[in-house]
């Protein structure tokens, strides 16, 4: 089996994982919070180590919770999108996929993980309190977009999850939109969510 296809199946474990492990001992997005970035952190290291990289990774400390490339070492282990690493990391097609310019283990699966993290928190969160959006950035592993307190829960999932289709259809590199999920959709289940 090629590295490739390890990669995309350690991908998708930690992603099962990722999704059925809060719904069994999450009290609070904090603690949720916590397990997704212990999870993006060990397959970052895990994707680092199978390319002969892992001296070059930074641990995670108080004030920055995700394992990064060491700035000094970035052009060596990420290249322009050819190396072992990128391959494991960005997918298919690194160049055409986008290399970050501060590799890190929020940029597993391209980038996808998170994004699907923060949909999950924004369900999650919503599912806590009658279908509210958690407005607090603290919460979430990306940056929030413009607008964000704005937004009902409903379009904040549907942006993060169609996001991460996005990033999803950058690593595989195929498109992948017809996994999107509609605003119609978004606002039906978040109407569900808001009545449980």
């Amino acid at each position: 089996m090629n590295i490739r296809k390890i990669a995309v199946l350690g991908g998708f474990a930690t992603g099962a994982a990722l999704a059925f492990a809060p719904l069994a001992s999450a009290d609070d997005l904090t603690s949720v919070l916590s397990g997704e970035e212990s999870l993006l952190n060990g397959q970052f290291d895990t994707d680092a180590l199978l390319a002969g990289d892992y001296s070059d990774v930074t641990q995670p400390t108080s004030t920055d919770p995700f394992a990064m490339i060491t700035p000094a070492d970035i052009s060596t282990v990420q290249g322009t999108g050819t190396t072992p690493f990128d391959y494991l990391v960005y997918g298919v097609d690194p160049a055409q996929a986008g290399l970050a310019s501060d590799p890190g283990s929020y940029n597993v699966l391209n980038g996808a993980e998170a994004k699907f993290d923060d949909a999950f928190n924004v369900a999650y969160s919503a599912l806590l309190n009658n279908g509210a959006l958690d407005t607090n950035p603290a919460d979430y592993i990306g940056n929030l977009p413009t607008g964000f307190a704005n937004d009902t829960a409903a379009q904040a999932f549907e942006y993060f999850y169609n996001f991460g289709i996005g990033d999803l259809s950058g690593f595989f590199d195929t498109n992948l939109t017809s996994l999107d999920i509609s605003a119609q959709s978004a606002t039906e289940l978040f109407s569900l969510l808001g009545s449980l």
